[in-house]
């Protein structure tokens, strides 16, 4: 069966399909109400990738450190604890030393998007999928009891594969 024909029999006709492929999607909605606090003009922040949805049924709250280029998502507001952190993402204007980190081999690799290697780790609750694109470095921080790993790599690739939020 051909694309053409399967995206038909999907309801998914070339219009729509070419469509969504002009759009840039957006950070997801959580983020809204720390959008205007994102850094923008610190060289030493790229501007940051963030996922275009969060999919939990967990209330979470967005924080941001704009000086570090570190947002959060809080499953209670006001809480810098790392026991109310539900998600982290970051962002550094190049790899940090030793990338990948000498003698902390990753778990696994996963390929985001053509030639975006990202690596996991996880420790005491928490995971991380790290990578270089674009002579920067991203991760995507996340408690594994709120997002399941499938959940997160979704996340961590529409990370990849939009472009860096401009405000």
């Amino acid at each position: 069966m051909s694309v053409l024909k399967f995206l038909t029999s999907l309801g998914l006709g070339m219009s729509s399909v070419l469509a969504t492929t002009t759009v840039l999607a957006a950070p997801a909605s959580v983020f809204g109400p720390i959008l205007d606090d994102l850094p923008t003009d610190n060289p030493a922040i790229p501007a940051l990738r963030m996922p275009t949805t969060v999919p939990t049924d967990v209330e979470l709250h967005p924080s941001v450190i704009p000086e570090a280029g570190i947002v959060f998502l809080n499953t209670e507001p006001g809480c810098e604890a790392i026991a109310c952190t539900a998600l982290v993402i970051a962002a550094e204007s190049g790899p940090p030393p030793l990338w990948p980190f000498i003698g902390a081999n990753p778990m696994k690799s996963v390929e985001l998007v053509d030639g975006v290697q990202a690596h996991f780790w996880e420790r005491d609750g928490m995971a991380s999928f790290q990578w270089i694109q674009d002579d920067s470095f991203y991760i995507l921080s996340y408690r594994q009891a709120i997002f399941p790993e499938e959940v997160a790599i979704a996340m961590a690739t529409s990370m990849a594969t939009e472009p860096p939020y401009l405000p």
